[in-house]
């Protein structure tokens, strides 16, 4: 069994992501990737085994300890012939990892981190890196000045993922908790995404016409505009309305907004306080979500060399 160990250079650049995509795209009907979850120490986080069991019930999943992983995954994978085992940003424990499993290792880098230093400390354990989170217009830097940096360093680019806005959207019910709201209506949608927000203030647009500038838009707006309510609730992107300054709306904005399926939340504050908040809401944010896997393959297999990559987990790891 081949065994790819997804490592980083930094926290949260993205590894849980990509490892649950490729287990998509890697797997077939009849082998389905295995996946797991490696940690330093004797009590592994089962936080991440947990997201790879919800998002992908079907894939043997596990979570250990560095030097237990070996054999939980052996045990768990049955006919899986790939086995995708998240490590961390730790270059020793992720080299104690892929000795243990004979396993090659894929480097996720963020855009911008210094990644041809990091590549060479893998040897000849490294796949190939990924960079994550590539700005707009920022591609041509990825696919020429640094694919060209690795390579002189004998490493392999296997392509950029950018910047997407439903990686780092938050569900409707984290929102409510962090601005301490109350749901009116819609509770039921608490696992909703807002990929952005736009604030219903002094609209210069027509209505309807700001408010579908974005796509899955949360609209923070006063509790008693109703005017700028129903122009918000007449899009086909508004996901939700968060009223402002603890103000229940009128009876028709409620009675619109059940009609159309859009959550009521109402939350103390004013509307730039609410706002403000919400800059303190993505570090609460994770892949948690099938939505977010959905976009994640769908990236991956955009702008991810998955031919390549499966060239070399066909290879020895040892070489």
């Amino acid at each position: 069994m081949a065994t790819l160990i997804i490592a980083s250079i930094s926290d949260r650049s993205g590894k849980t992501a990509v490892a649950a995509a490729l287990a998509q795209r890697l797997g077939t009907d009849d082998s389905r990737v295995a996946v797991g979850k490696a940690s330093a120490g004797d009590s592994p986080s089962s936080v991440d085994a947990e997201v790879f069991a919800s998002l992908l019930p079907d894939n043997p999943a596990v979570s250990a300890a560095v030097g237990d992983v070996a054999s939980k995954i052996s045990s768990a994978a049955g006919s899986s012939k790939i086995a995708i085992v998240e490590g961390s940003s730790d270059a020793n424990s992720n080299l104690e990892l892929a000795s243990a499993t004979d396993g090659l290792i894929l480097l996720i880098a963020r855009y911008g981190e210094t990644v041809t230093a990091a590549a060479k400390e893998y040897g000849s354990r490294l796949a190939g890196v990924i960079v994550n989170g590539l700005p707009k217009f920022r591609s041509e830097d990825a696919d020429g000045t640094l694919a060209s940096d690795l390579e002189t360093a004998g490493a392999k680019l296997f392509g950029s993922i950018p910047d997407d806005r439903r990686m780092l959207a938050p569900k409707l019910g984290q929102v409510a908790e962090l601005l301490g709201g109350q749901f009116l209506s819609g509770e039921e949608e608490s696992d909703r995404l807002l990929d952005n927000f736009l604030i219903g203030g002094l609209v210069l647009d027509w209505g309807p016409f700001y408010f579908s500038s974005r796509n899955n838009t949360g609209v923070i707006v006063r509790g008693d505009r109703p005017d700028v309510q129903l122009a918000a609730i007449q899009t086909d992107t508004t996901r939700a309305l968060v009223l402002t300054k603890g103000v229940r709306p009128v009876e028709y904005v409620i009675y619109e907004a059940a009609q159309r399926g859009i959550p009521l939340v109402v939350v103390p504050g004013n509307t730039h306080d609410v706002a403000e908040q919400l800059e303190n809401l993505q570090p609460q944010v994770r892949f948690d979500h099938s939505d977010k896997l959905e976009r994640m393959v769908d990236l991956v297999s955009e702008h991810i060399d998955i031919s390549a990559l499966e060239d070399q987990l066909a290879q020895p790891a040892t070489r």
